[in-house]
């Protein structure tokens, strides 16, 4: 009896590692980061929001004056005439 429970044990290991090693095989590969402007690699950072329109920018592209953060030079400039 116990050696059928050992023989199922192993037939199962077996499965179980064939199993894993199809789906390794026939996964997608993990896409490659994408290009930007220039060939340059798009590295997902930290985000920020306009305080005028609430878009949210990368913090690379924010404008920032007087210490807000804005999404381009002209909402930092409505925002100033207001």
């Amino acid at each position: 009896m116990i050696v059928r429970f050992l023989q199922i044990l192993v037939a199962f290991v077996v499965v179980r590692i064939l199993w894993g090693l199809i789906r390794t095989l026939f996964s997608k590969p993990a896409s490659p980061p994408r290009a930007g402007p220039a060939g340059k690699t798009e590295e997902r950072g930290r985000v920020v929001a306009c305080e005028r329109c609430d878009l949210h920018v990368p913090e690379e592209r924010a404008v920032v004056r007087d210490g807000r953060t804005f999404c381009s030079d002209a909402c930092a400039a409505s925002a100033s005439s207001n």
